[in-house]
């Protein structure tokens, strides 16, 4: 896939949580000649996203094409892609996809004690800093001021 067709998905990398609802949109002059493929995430396969079934939904609207997960599990993870109707490999697809990754709740739960972490070290850093700084600066204002009084 070389640039991006003159299609707009809204989300370039999504992450849910397993059993979410996910919506994609896909923005296009003619929505009736495009539809969505998904590149698997494991494998290469391409899959063409056309028919409504009991995972997915598609709609399609005036300026745009619509695809709804109901309840995303592991095995929707992957690159969704909106392109033009009949393409069978993937080398053929633009590269401007969404990435979706379905999250088990507890990784979701791991990246969030990671930034929560991550928060906090920053926080004991910059009191140390601000330590370390005043520290100096009190003991030469400590000496001014010894030197002013004698």
């Amino acid at each position: 896939g070389g640039k991006c067709p003159p299609v707009y998905q809204n989300l370039r990398y999504v992450a849910i949580k397993k059993n979410m609802p996910i919506y994609l949109i896909c923005y296009s002059q003619e929505p009736q000649i495009m539809q969505w493929y998904k590149i698997a995430e494991s494998r290469d396969d391409l899959s063409v996203l056309d028919q409504n079934t009991s995972s997915y939904s598609i709609q399609r609207t005036k300026a745009s094409i619509n695809l709804t997960l109901f309840r995303a599990t592991h095995q929707d993870s992957g690159i969704y892609v909106c392109d033009r109707k009949g393409l069978v490999q993937k080398e053929k697809l633009h590269s401007c996809g969404t990435e979706l990754r379905v999250m088990g709740t507890s990784s979701i739960q791991q990246v969030q004690n990671r930034n929560t972490l991550k928060d906090a070290i920053i926080i004991i850093q910059s009191i140390l800093l601000v330590i370390f700084i005043s520290i100096p600066i009190l003991l030469f204002l400590d000496k001014a001021s010894d030197s002013a009084s004698s």
